[in-house]
């Protein structure tokens, strides 16, 4: 289907040009991260800028795409509706910020550096409401997509991928030069003997590679029938994707990225099998695929053997403690979550529903974030978004897309349990993006049920 503006009336050409806006930036977001500030602390650079102008271009199509939310289906309104009393919450927290300045002192013991730098409340809860308002705005894009499915069409959707992992590439490529020694490495590890670098591939932080290493293979085996790749191709980069993964010593992204591997392939192993028995299958051709693959590994070896092989070494074996109720389980972060239960110890009733609005320190889990920053309250609002969203999508999938959703779901909730993937707006856009490809691919009579019901109620 061709891509191109509706000749309807302005409003729907402004929004949507609004889409247009929205999935460029999506798809580029990886490429302009290569030029943003390599730093730790919150800064407002072209990244930022980037995710809040998107955010605004998914607000300008829904609202002028969606004139009633009783047409949208419900599982979907209550998501956007959830969110949206996660953003309130934030407004009793700025405005409840200087009654609890006692309490946030208790924050100010810092044990450890990875406990994080000092927040102050007027700032840090200011971001998370932007985090999560930049973050989940693609929700609105799923939203119109039910009521203009026409604007979303594969030829699309497969586009934005491309320059996905075109991204993911580039900063791929940019990691094995910071292990080659050629570019210089922004983060680093703390060992006994000393520190070692951990690619990061043009970020400041390995797990911002990982995220976008995550999706790029899940996108790649959501679309691997629709991208102008041969299949060897696409092993390829997955194979490249994965081995970066390794080199950037961020254990969760090769968690995820196993999972994401193993979901896909182990189903396809019995028919391999069969195809094998069957002929089906050229020996001449696994025998040159296993060859290249051996060569590249073999050249690999040979010009940073050392360098891998120091990093296999720390992936495995620089854990922390394994005992929950060490300190230095996980690596301090069971310091982090003991002390973060006695300070909810001594908080008030109103703390425990609705949070201090921000995290005073970096809590390493998302759920722990979130109810930190939001209380019993937001983590109900959150998990009543999730499961809408899930249940909204899975009731329109066929047997695959269903299967992959679940398996990007897993993705996510493994990804929060060190990190707090639901904090970093990209990742949840393309959280939330990967919805929009699985209801294109795998969207089924639900599907054109909604949009029939929608176009009929819709004014001449």
């Amino acid at each position: 289907m061709p891509i191109a503006p509706p000749t309807r009336h302005r409003g729907e050409r402004v929004a949507w040009f609004a889409v247009m806006i929205a999935m460029t930036l999506v798809a580029l977001k990886p490429l302009f991260d290569v030029f943003s500030e390599k730093v730790a602390a919150d800064v407002i650079d072209l990244g930022v800028v980037l995710t809040v102008a998107g955010a605004l271009a998914m607000g300008v199509a829904f609202a002028l795409t969606v004139a009633d939310l009783r047409r949208l289906p419900r599982a979907l309104v209550i998501a956007i509706l959830a969110i949206g009393v996660v953003a309130l919450l934030s407004v009793f927290a700025y405005a409840a910020r200087s009654g609890r300045a006692d309490l946030l002192a208790l924050f100010d013991d810092r044990r450890t550096s990875i406990y994080g730098g000092y927040v102050s409340p007027d700032s840090g809860i200011l971001t998370e409401a932007l985090r999560m308002v930049t973050g989940f705005a693609p929700l609105l894009l799923i939203a119109v997509m039910v009521r203009r499915q026409a604007w979303f069409p594969v030829s699309l959707l497969r586009l934005v991928v491309v320059f996905v992992v075109a991204g993911a590439l580039v900063h791929s490529l940019i990691a094995w030069l910071q292990v080659a020694g050629v570019v210089p490495y922004s983060f680093f590890f703390q060992l006994p003997q000393g520190f070692i670098g951990r690619a990061s591939g043009g970020y400041y932080h390995p797990m911002s590679l990982g995220r976008v290493l995550i999706f790029a293979v899940l996108m790649l085996y959501i679309l691997r029938d629709h991208l102008p790749l041969t299949r060897v191709a696409r092993y390829a980069l997955i194979g490249l994707f994965t081995a970066t993964g390794a080199v950037s010593l961020h254990r969760l992204t090769l968690v995820c990225l196993a999972i994401i591997i193993a979901a896909f392939e182990v189903p396809r192993l019995g028919r391999l099998v069969q195809a094998a028995r069957g002929a089906a299958i050229s020996r001449r051709t696994v025998g040159v695929t296993s060859a290249v693959v051996l060569v590249v590994a073999g050249f690999a070896a040979w010009l940073w053997g050392a360098a891998i092989w120091s990093r296999v070494v720390v992936t495995f074996t620089e854990v922390g403690s394994l005992d929950f109720r060490s300190d230095e389980f996980m690596h301090g972060r069971g310091a982090i979550w003991g002390d973060v239960i006695a300070v909810f110890g001594k908080a008030t009733p109103d703390v425990w529903l609705f949070g201090f609005g921000y995290e005073p320190w970096d809590m390493h889990n998302d759920l722990i974030r979130i109810a930190v920053t939001w209380g019993a309250v937001g983590v109900a609002a959150v998990l009543a978004a999730f499961v809408a969203l899930f249940r909204f999508t899975a009731r329109q999938c066929d047997r695959t897309g269903r299967h992959t959703l679940v398996v990007l779901y897993v993705t996510m909730f493994v990804f929060g349990l060190t990190q707090k993937p639901s904090s970093y707006p990209y990742f949840v856009w393309l959280f939330l993006f990967c919805h929009l490809l699985i209801l294109a691919l795998h969207g089924g009579r639900a599907a054109a049920a909604a949009m029939t019901r929608t176009e009929n109620t819709d004014p001449a």
